[in-house]
């Protein structure tokens, strides 16, 4: 078992901001990370059956190989913590006698981390691809979307909602502004009296769907993920001076992000190629936010 111990230097780069970066498999590095100390666990694991140079993860092992993990990194969050699990479920390989066919072990994990793990389910929200890798598939539609498992320590938690608040279009503004909300006949209650609605000053309630293209950088890691993933999550679920963990760190965008929004960051890395990758980038985006 992995027992050393975070020590009084890496206590000293949180408190002056410092992203701390580990090598390791994170079922036994996040033993060295201090009890209920993380606001926000925010990450990307192998994916199943998904063949990565780092990494494979088996469909039919694919609990067991998450769950040591999962298991341990509860006790690690604050009372107020969340856990976020941006993940893919890929398919079975076509034999001779049937199709490629769409694995449910991610719906598998959801039940998994509600029944065993005591966590509460925010949301299960959506990451739609407007630029989808192509894959040859036939038997059955171009694969664009992935989950992001959205899961809170405590039954009763507080977002920063209005950190998320997007613009109105033009037709939403007009609707406000010409129509009368009138109570409904049909037996629904959600307008129960005829009223004028008035737009947010800040911005419309956001939505449980993210889209976007997945990320154009050219480097070595095969599942680089866009900024705006992370980043959403990190201003829902934190704010400035709360520690953010990416237990399979890659090429380090979470780091990114979450050091561009003044958060305290520690990443778990098992490759070693990859967290010098992640180094590199962090390190730059902490030259920028310092200038």
């Amino acid at each position: 078992m992995f027992t050393q111990k975070i020590s009084t230097k890496l206590e000293e780069d949180l408190l002056n901001y410092r992203p701390i970066l580990l090598n390791g498999d994170s079922k036994n590095v996040i033993n060295i990370i201090p009890d209920k100390s993380i606001k926000l666990i925010y990450g990307s694991p192998p994916y199943p059956n998904a063949k990565r140079n780092y990494k494979t993860w088996k469909i039919k092992d694919y609990i067991k190989e998450i769950s040591p993990f999962l298991r341990r990194s509860i006790p690690k969050l604050r009372d107020d913590g969340f856990i976020i699990i941006n993940i893919k479920a890929n398919r079975t390989p076509a034999t001779p006698g049937g199709s490629s066919e769409r694995s449910l072990v991610v719906e598998e994990l959801m039940i998994y981390m509600k029944k065993r793990l005591g966590v509460y389910c925010v949301d299960i929200e959506i990451w739609v691809k407007s630029n989808p890798v192509p894959t040859g598939l036939r038997a059955a539609c171009q694969d664009a979307y992935e989950y992001n498992l959205w899961f809170s320590k405590s039954p009763k938690w507080q977002i920063n909602i209005d950190s998320l608040r997007r613009g109105y279009s033009k037709s939403s503004l007009d609707t406000y502004k010409n129509s009368l909300y009138k109570r409904r006949t049909n037996g629904l209650l959600y307008v129960s009296r005829d009223k004028m609605i008035s737009p947010h000053k800040i911005g419309a309630l956001p939505i449980n769907v993210v889209s976007g293209a997945v990320s154009g950088k050219k480097i070595s890691h095969q599942a680089v993920q866009p900024e705006y993933l992370a980043e959403k999550y990190i201003k829902a679920c934190t704010s400035e001076g709360d520690l953010v963990l990416d237990p399979w760190l890659g090429s380090g965008t979470t780091g990114v992000v979450a050091i561009s929004h003044k958060r305290k960051f520690i990443g778990i890395e098992i490759s070693q190629d990859f967290l010098k990758l992640a180094q590199d980038r962090i390190e730059k985006a902490s030259n920028v936010k310092d200038k």
